[in-house]
């Protein structure tokens, strides 16, 4: 009996590890957010900024939520998906990181149109608009860690910058070298436990739509 009950419990603790993956652990994702992070800065501050730079520049942060969706789906939950149940802590950080950003989004539109007037709504004022105004609901979908908000917060504040034809000045490549700092490690801690895990689980061959732990 309490070799089936420490079985169960492993079992749990497992399956808790591996929904992980579904939210707030990026693994490799995070480490693209932190390489992403830091090169945009360094091109915008340090490249002539051409048509073709601006938009790669723009889609940064296009390219890494389809990095995290794409290593969700094919890699990290290809046995299944299972779904992280948070904890009320982590709901309501999530909420007021949502709310800061939300807050943040309607100071910086309001401010834009009252300076800007009537070209706020012409382009490329009406693109800033809409990447700013996107920012809280990206954050909302895909920000569940320390290191998405972090990484997620910058590229999307470049993107918005650089649409309307300006870049951060140089300094700013201190900060998001340092937000790189912190997330390109913790991608490849969480890429490190996974690999732990799948083997644990024996998920190496594993396709998807197989039960996790099973």
């Amino acid at each position: 009996m309490q070799t089936e009950t420490t079985h169960l419990s492993r079992l749990a603790e497992n399956t808790s590890r591996y929904a992980r993956y579904s939210r707030s652990a990026g693994g490799l994702s995070l480490v693209i957010g932190g390489v992403l992070c830091l090169a945009t800065f360094i091109i915008g501050a340090t490249v002539e900024l051409t048509p073709a730079w601006r938009y790669a520049l723009v889609a940064a942060p296009l390219l890494w939520l389809a990095s995290k969706e794409l290593l969700r789906a094919f890699y990290y939950q290809r046995a299944g998906a299972v779904r992280e149940r948070l904890s009320d802590r982590q709901r309501r950080g999530h909420f007021w990181m949502v709310a800061y950003l939300a807050a943040m989004a309607l100071l910086i539109i309001g401010g834009v149109a009252w300076s800007a007037g009537a070209r706020t709504w012409q382009w490329p004022g009406i693109a800033y608009v809409a990447i700013v105004a996107a920012m809280p609901l990206v954050a909302a979908r895909w920000f569940w860690s320390t290191g998405d908000f972090l990484v997620g917060v910058l590229l999307v504040c470049q993107a918005a910058v650089v649409i309307v034809g300006l870049n951060y000045p140089w300094y700013w490549i201190l900060i998001a070298g340092l937000y790189a700092a912190i997330a390109i490690p913790t991608g490849w801690r969480e890429h490190r436990d996974y690999l732990r895990l799948r083997d644990e689980l024996g998920l190496r061959n594993a396709t998807r739509g197989e039960a996790a732990g099973a």
